[in-house]
């Protein structure tokens, strides 16, 4: 099924779980065939393309929460795109390499949803943060989501204020 007809066919939820997935088995195929320099070209090219297909769509009619799924799922895309852009200009090669391994990254293993971050795995909950907008995804966007699973990991308490004086 094409990647427009799907993301209308899922909740949000499930629509961006599934992508990021998709996203990062992509990723990983592409640095452990050590072609991530020469593909980047063209996965930036795809992910441009998926992008403007659900930019498209939201511009047209949509049912329901659609809109706000496909909002949030452009901002990921966007991120993804820059990450891959940004993975390749470093020139990395190893799956273990800094670059790659701070990211967000989600796995499907033995029927389940992993989520992995530097040395954090975690089981995805499937916890319902309901679908909400997501204005843009920055560096310290990317910063609160290494710090908060690596604190939890660690048995750290953490405190939001802390972070933001980190800037």
């Amino acid at each position: 099924m094409p990647r427009k007809k799907w993301v209308l066919s899922w909740p949000g939820q499930v629509v961006i779980c599934a992508s990021s997935i998709f996203w990062t088995s992509e990723v990983c195929e592409a640095i452990q065939a050590n072609s991530l320099l020469y593909v980047s070209k063209a996965y930036v090219e795809k992910c441009n393309s998926q992008i403007s297909d659900i930019v498209e769509l939201v511009r047209g009619k949509l049912p329901g929460g659609a809109r706000m799924t496909l909002g949030a799922l452009t901002v990921i895309d966007v991120h993804a795109r820059d990450v891959v852009a940004k993975l390749a200009e470093d020139r990395i090669s190893s799956l273990n390499d800094f670059s790659w391994i701070s990211q967000l990254r989600y796995f499907w293993e033995e029927d389940e949803v992993m989520l992995r971050m530097i040395t954090t795995c975690l089981k995805y909950g499937y916890e319902y943060l309901g679908n909400s907008p997501r204005l843009v995804i920055t560096p310290l966007t990317d910063r609160w989501n290494r710090v908060v699973p690596q604190s939890n990991l660690l048995c750290l308490h953490y405190h939001e204020s802390w972070l933001c004086r980190q800037g």
